[in-house]
């Protein structure tokens, strides 16, 4: 009897050890990649868990809020699918988008500024984006809310309010949204708000919050 038990017991420890492998290599390369890319804020298990939803997505269609150096990065894991930026301070959309000139990326205008967020929290209509005719009816798979900066309460710093609210709006069934410095009061707020907590299903401290936010299909 014992030996009956051994078998499946066995089997489990490989299917446990070669998880552990793939696991560990994937740590190894992100790391190397990370280093690669200058600019990537997000610590290798976010993105890791950012790459598990992209990868499970088959060709995932990518939504990135912010543009930054790690912006091709995004690109390159999502190779296989579709991947667009939203940016909205022109200096920066026009120096990456010249650096990168294969980003499919477009300048945005946000309608609220960090000091109305408490005003317009219920106010979805304050909160639209107008979106680029190619995009505004897509729903994507995976969403990643990391930008606008959002760091000070100034009439010239637009904030993630409209960020959150759109990723409500253009996140496709059986898809993820993810919300980085969530442990601030908007995003966290926002998050709350318009993903909801009952599709809240991981929370990931790195240099700052990850919220995970999923919805089925």
């Amino acid at each position: 009897m014992e030996h009956q038990k051994s078998g499946p017991v066995r089997s489990q420890t490989k299917r446990s050890l070669r998880e552990s492998c793939y696991y560990c290599w994937d740590w190894m390369i992100f790391s190397i990649l990370r280093k690669r890319y200058g600019g990537i804020q997000l610590k290798v298990r976010e993105l890791l868990r950012i790459v598990h939803a992209i990868r499970s997505s088959g060709n995932c269609r990518l939504l990135v809020f912010g543009m930054g150096y790690d912006s091709p990065f995004w690109r390159r894991i999502n190779r296989n699918g579709s991947t667009v930026f939203l940016e909205d301070y022109e200096p920066w959309f026009d120096k990456i988008s010249f650096k990168y000139p294969d980003l499919e990326a477009y300048l945005v205008s946000y309608p609220c500024n960090m000091t109305q967020w408490k005003e317009v929290i219920d106010q979805p209509d304050r909160l639209t984006i107008t979106l680029p005719g190619k995009i505004k009816n897509e729903q994507f798979d995976v969403i990643l809310v990391d930008g606008p900066r959002g760091h000070r309460f100034t009439e010239d710093q637009p904030g993630r309010m409209s960020s959150i609210y759109m990723a409500s709006r253009l996140v496709g069934g059986d898809g993820y949204v993810f919300v980085h410095d969530a442990e601030r009061e908007v995003e966290r707020s926002y998050s709350s708000r318009y993903l909801g907590e009952d599709h809240l299903v991981e929370e990931i401290r790195g240099r700052a919050l990850l919220r995970v936010f999923y919805f089925p299909g």
